[in-house]
C-alpha cells in the first residue's frame, strides 16, 4: 500500500535481497489493493485478506483480528523454514508472539517500531484516553516487549522511548533511508510529465507541493491556512495535496471555506513508483508536520525523497527534518504556526536560482549519506547475530 509503513518494508526486503545473497524473505502481510510483484526464490509473498478500502472496517478491532488469525495461520504452514521473525509495530509483535505459541518455534523476533504504541492507539480512537486503562495497556505493551531480542527504530525518539520501554532490549536506528537511484530526474517518465504538466501547470503556475497522509498530525491544515494567505498575494502559486486519509474531508471543506477550491488538487494517493513524476513538476516542496507526542517519536520518511529529488524544500523542524535539512539544505520554520509557513514559503519564493541552486546541492549532499544501502547493513547484522553467526 502507499503509506510510509508499507513503503519502508519494500525498501527493506528490495535492499535485504539486493544485498546479501543468503536472506530469502517471507512476506506475510495484509493483500492490499495494489497487485503485488510474484513471488520469487528470494522473496516470497504469503498475503491474506484483511485490508478494506473502508477505513473505518479496516481500523476496526473485528476487521484487523480476522486478518491476524489468517497471518497466524500463514506463518504456521511455513514455520519449517523460518529463522529469523521481524515483525513490524506492536500488532505485528502479537502475530509474532502468536505464532510461537502455537508452534514453540525457536525462531528469534525482532520488531521494527514505527511509533509510540499508547498515543496512537488513543489518537485513532481504539481505547479511550482513561488512567486505567492506559495502565492496562502500557503494561501489556512492557510484556510483549520482553520477549523482542532486538528493536529496530526510524529515530533518536523512538529509540529513547524503547529504552524506557524496554531497557534490557538492544535498539538500533534504522532511518527511513532513500535510494537516491529512484528519484534520479533519469527516472521520469517524460510521457507521464507531459500529462502532469498539462493537467496541473497549463501556464506559468509555480507549484507548492505536499506528498503524504491526510492525517491531523501532518499539519496539511495549517498548510493550506498558509496558502490562502499565500494566494491573494501570489497569482500563480499553486498548492497539489497529494495523498488521502482520514482528514480529507476536513481538508476539503477547509479548501472550499477559503474560496481555494480552483488553486488547491487533491489527485489522491498515487502508487509510489509515480511520485518521481509529481516531485519533477514540482517548484517547491512542503512538509508542514506538527510538534506533538506522536511527531517526536516519528519521522517525515518523504522527506529524504524530496531531497533525493533536487527539489527546494519548506519543513517544520520536528521529526528528524533538522537534522536531514542540517547546513542550509532546507527552509526550517517553527512548527504549530500557519504564519511561519507563509515566512518559509515567501522566502522560498524569494530566492534567486544561485541560492536555490545551492540550497537544492547540499540537501543532495545530505541525502547521498543516507541511502537504504548503508542502512541495511545494521538490519543484516543483527539478523547474523540473532541466528548465532559470525557473517558480518
Amino acid at each position: 500500500m502507499t503509506k510510509a509503513s508499507c513503503i519502508r518494508v519494500g525498501h527493506l526486503v528490495h535492499n535485504l535481497v539486493n544485498e546479501f545473497e543468503d536472506v530469502t524473505v517471507k512476506l506475510f502481510a495484509y493483500c492490499g489493493s495494489e497487485e503485488p510483484p510474484r513471488s520469487d526464490e528470494r522473496v516470497q509473498y504469503h498475503l491474506v485478506a484483511g485490508f478494506d478500502a473502508d477505513k473505518r472496517k479496516y481500523y476496526s478491532w473485528s476487521g484487523k483480528l480476522r486478518a491476524d488469525v489468517g497471518i497466524v495461520r500463514r506463518l504456521i504452514a511455513q514455520r519449517r523454514s523460518i529463522d529469523v521473525i521481524h515483525c513490524h509495530t506492536i500488532e505485528g509483535l502479537g502475530i509474532a508472539l502468536a505464532f510461537k505459541a502455537c508452534t514453540f518455534s525457536s525462531a528469534p523476533i525482532c520488531m521494527d517500531v514505527h511509533g509510540p504504541v499508547v498515543p496512537e492507539l488513543v489518537h485513532y480512537g481504539l481505547i479511550p484516553d482513561w488512567r486505567p486503562v492506559l495502565a492496562i495497556v502500557t503494561a501489556l505493551e512492557r510484556a510483549m516487549l520482553s520477549f523482542v531480542r532486538h528493536a529496530f527504530v526510524s529515530n533518536d525518539g523512538l529509540r529513547q522511548l524503547m529504552l524506557e520501554r524496554a531497557p534490557k532490549c538492544p535498539v538500533s536506528v534504522v532511518y527511513d533511508y532513500v535510494d537516491p537511484a529512484a528519484f534520479d530526474t533519469t527516472r521520469v517518465d517524460q510521457s507521464r510529465i507531459s500529462v502532469l504538466r498539462r493537467q496541473y501547470k497549463p501556464g506559468s503556475e509555480c507549484l507548492l507541493t505536499y506528498v503524504g497522509m491526510f492525517k491531523d498530525y501532518q499539519g496539511v491544515d495549517f498548510l493550506i491556512r498558509a496558502f490562502a494567505v499565500l494566494s491573494g498575494r501570489h497569482p500563480s502559486l499553486r498548492l497539489l495535496l497529494i495523498g488521502d486519509g482520514p482528514c480529507r474531508a476536513d481538508y476539503q471543506a477547509l479548501i472550499d471555506a477559503n474560496g481555494l477550491a480552483d488553486r488547491v488538487h487533491l489527485p489522491g494517493l498515487v502508487p509510489h513508483r509515480d511520485v518521481v513524476n509529481w516531485l519533477e513538476i514540482s517548484d517547491i516542496v512542503v512538509s508542514p508536520r506538527i510538534d506533538n507526542e506522536i511527531t517526536r517519536a516519528g519521522f517525515v520518511s518523504q522527506m529524504p525523497e524530496y531531497m533525493a529529488a533536487g527539489k527546494l524544500i519548506v519543513a517544520t523542524a520536528v521529526s528528524g527534518c533538522s537534522f536531514l535539512l542540517r547546513d542550509g539544505a532546507g527552509i526550517l520554520v517553527a512548527p504549530n504556526d500557519e504564519q511561519a509557513l507563509v515566512d518559509g514559503i515567501e522566502g522560498a519564493l524569494a530566492l534567486g536560482s544561485e541560492a536555490r541552486r545551492a540550497m537544492v546541492d547540499r540537501a543532495m549532499r545530505n541525502v547521498m549519506q543516507f541511502t537504504w544501502q548503508q542502512g541495511i547493513v545494521e538490519v543484516y547484522r543483527v539478523y547474523c547475530e540473532l541466528m548465532g553467526s559470525d557473517r558480518t
